[in-house]
């Protein structure tokens, strides 16, 4: 994998179900992480069992930081005008580069911040119902929140690149 390079995410649910999948472009590699773009329009394919139509068109560009090994992303959200839109971190099993493509599984846990505001914890109640329906420990519930927490002063002192043209 290297800069330039057309790569796919694909990101799964805790018992191995496909979720969702998109290619992105590979803006870079730094720092152990894979900075990848998807532009406005971008296809994503869902699985079914949520949305009523396997494919929808990206609404804004993003801009995905992966971490091999750590149990999240971050993404730059950008309305079409280039305008950051809001930054967002997904709690995540440990990010893995498989070839060409970087898996991982969503756990529904997110930290979110619109541009303008302040970071704040979200989708906690489909966190809770991932937790039953999977079987996540009381360990493994704490610790993701732990990380949610760490992850909303990450997001607080991120300084966004900006959207690529």
């Amino acid at each position: 994998m290297k800069p330039g390079d057309t790569i796919w995410v694909r990101v799964f649910k805790a018992d191995g179900r496909t979720h969702r999948w998109w290619q992105a472009q590979v803006e870079a590699i730094q720092d152990e992480c894979i900075i990848a773009y998807t532009p406005v329009g971008n296809p994503i394919y869902h699985n079914v069992d949520k949305f009523s139509a396997p494919v929808f068109a990206q609404k804004w560009a993003i801009r995905n930081y992966y971490w091999p090994g750590r149990r999240h992303n971050l993404l730059e959200v950008y309305e079409a005008d280039c305008r950051l839109r809001e930054l967002y971190a997904d709690i995540t099993s440990p990010i893995e580069v498989v070839g060409n493509e970087i898996h991982y599984i969503d756990h529904e846990l997110d930290v979110q911040m619109d541009a303008g505001d302040q970071p704040r914890i979200i989708d906690q109640d489909e966190f809770a119902e991932a937790a039953i329906q999977f079987g996540y420990s009381d360990g493994f519930v704490r610790q993701s929140y732990e990380l949610a927490e760490q992850l909303i002063d990450v997001i607080r002192a991120w300084r966004p690149l900006g959207a690529a043209r």
